[in-house]
């Protein structure tokens, strides 16, 4: 009997001991809350990338941290081309998850379903929240028809980029910051000269600049908040059109290419800040720059307008069907509003912060340097041009509108038939397209 009490003695602590762990590990697991996060990999903006994930894994570490028992969980792998129809399988087997990235064709029927949650009401009761962070026209992104169902988590402004040298070798000076439609048209009536008796010209002035662009910075707004309604019929975007027009005819009939840029031989193209970061930073340096100099300023005004450019944002929403909102709002908040989020993203993917804090702060100016240390764009620049722009609608019928518009604006291009008529027959058919 001693002999037993004995062992009793030994063994029952390491019973209890191994019961109470057995409890609270269990109970640990029931206490844990799992928030589902859904991305898609790569860049939104069609650009190559190394890895888009570090950003996001530094987020959930952070959020993590500050949220204890609370863990989140993201499926990697899928593909921005492959994400709506992923995200459709999860809406149809009501496994929406608590949190994700919408894409702009996805946005308003995802609201039309139902889907997403409104976030006015989480704003307004967040003390620590204050929208005027933001970017306005990042954070416009995020609202559609009369509610805001998303908040931005990535910027993408579009500016204009200069070949320096050509300008410098035509003793020409680059245009001031409130250059205008007129300045931008005598800068490329100087360059379109033949130089070598072939009768063409040997440098050009301007590449892929199209009517949208013209008619931002021309006081042109072509749709309702809702994308119900078209503006085409509007002398504000005839003037555009007809400024685009002239440009294309400096040409003479010779198609302006993307190549003739790479090679010095073009002076000005619209260029988003993706575009420029990818492909002037390693890996993906390609040396066609290296033979000229060249700089970034805003697009040219109107006779109507300002020096604005359009700003694009990628959207992150929470499900209306998440058992977790409070929770969902913390992270969104930590992917979208958190600083230290935002300058890692900044700093490592090809875009702009959507905080102006962020943008403004003196650490900004170090991300887009070369090299050698010399800052090749201003982020001041970037965010002031960030301030004055324009969102990019997001309704789903967007794209189609604008498809359809180019279609009848290029005729115009060629000659055929007069502004003021051709905008009055896009009118009736943009808003027959929207009405479908």
């Amino acid at each position: 009997m001693k002999r037993i009490g004995r062992w009793l003695i030994f063994v029952l602590p390491l019973i209890l001991g191994g019961l109470l762990f057995v409890f609270f590990f269990f109970s640990r697991r029931e206490r844990e809350r799992v928030l589902q996060f859904a991305m898609f990999g790569g860049s939104n903006w069609d650009v190559e990338i190394q890895d888009s994930y570090p950003v996001i894994d530094a987020a959930i570490e952070k959020f993590e941290k500050n949220h204890p028992g609370v863990r989140v969980h993201y499926v990697s792998g899928i593909q921005k081309e492959d994400y709506s129809e992923w995200l459709a399988e999860k809406a149809l087997l009501d496994e929406m998850p608590d949190v994700m990235m919408v894409l702009d064709r996805d946005f308003e029927q995802l609201i039309a379903l139902g889907l997403l949650e409104e976030l006015d009401a989480y704003i307004e009761r967040d003390a620590d929240f204050d929208k005027e962070r933001f970017y306005p026209a990042a954070l416009e992104g995020g609202f559609l028809g009369g509610g805001r169902f998303a908040l931005p988590y990535e910027a993408m402004p579009y500016l204009m980029f200069v070949n320096r040298s050509l300008l410098e070798e035509n003793h020409i000076s680059i245009p001031e910051e409130s250059y205008t439609f007129g300045d931008l048209y005598r800068i490329c009536r100087l360059l379109a000269r033949d130089r070598d008796g072939d009768k063409q010209p040997d440098h050009f002035g301007i590449y892929k600049y199209d009517w949208q662009d013209a008619a931002l910075s021309n006081g042109v707004r072509l749709f309702s908040d809702d994308g119900k309604e078209a503006y085409f019929n509007q002398e504000n975007l005839a003037q555009a059109i007809r400024f685009v027009k002239s440009l294309r005819e400096l040409a003479q009939g010779q198609n302006v290419t993307k190549e003739m840029f790479d090679s010095g031989n073009v002076a000005f193209m619209p260029l988003s800040l993706a575009e420029y970061r990818t492909y002037k930073s390693y890996p993906y340096k390609i040396k066609k720059y290296t033979e000229f100099s060249w700089d970034c300023i805003s697009m040219p005004k109107g006779p109507l307008g300002q020096n604005v450019s359009m700003i694009d944002s990628l959207n992150i929403a929470i499900s209306s069907r998440s058992d977790k909102k409070d929770l969902a709002w913390e992270f969104l908040k930590t992917l979208t509003y958190d600083e230290e989020i935002q300058s890692l993203l900044y700093e490592q993917m090809p875009v702009a912060s959507v905080l102006q804090t962020v943008m403004e702060d003196e650490g900004a100016a170090r991300v887009l340097s070369d090299e050698t240390g010399e800052n090749l764009i201003s982020s001041a620049l970037i965010s002031e041009i960030m301030k004055k722009g324009s969102a990019k609608p997001k309704f789903t019928s967007y794209s189609g509108a604008i498809l359809l518009a180019d279609s009848e604006i290029l005729k115009i291009y060629e000659g055929e038939g007069e502004v003021s008529n051709a905008l009055r027959l896009i009118q009736r058919q943009v808003s027959e397209y929207l009405a479908q």
